[in-house]
């Protein structure tokens, strides 16, 4: 018996829409935290997402798309902890691309 009838299934299509609501969320709190750099849960939120994110895309063996959001759950961990130097917006803006581009890269992957 067949689970589906659509040759172009993939585990991708199961957890898509999860991913995605992952990722906003954790854009979300990155934008807040941007706003409000005093509160480190906002980050921490979003590492806890991208940590998520990661462990999704590793379970439907997507290792490269998991490694790029552990670099930035990575990212995240560090803006909390104060470990970044110099210009934090810096920081900021590539969190926020990798962010709105991994949904893009993903849906291209479907």
């Amino acid at each position: 018996m067949k689970l589906y009838d659509d040759g172009e299934f993939t585990a991708l299509n199961w957890v898509k829409p999860a991913l995605d609501a992952m990722l906003a969320q954790a854009r979300e709190a990155l934008e807040t935290y941007v706003e409000e750099p005093d509160n480190r849960a906002l980050m921490r939120s979003c590492a806890e997402l991208l940590h998520q994110v990661q462990g999704t895309l590793r379970m439907v063996e997507l290792y490269g798309a998991a490694m790029v959001a552990e670099e930035m759950e990575q990212l995240a961990k560090a803006l909390v902890d104060g470990k970044i130097g110099g210009n934090k917006d810096t920081a900021y803006a590539s969190l926020m691309q990798g962010i709105v581009q991994l949904p893009d890269y993903l849906e291209r992957l479907q």
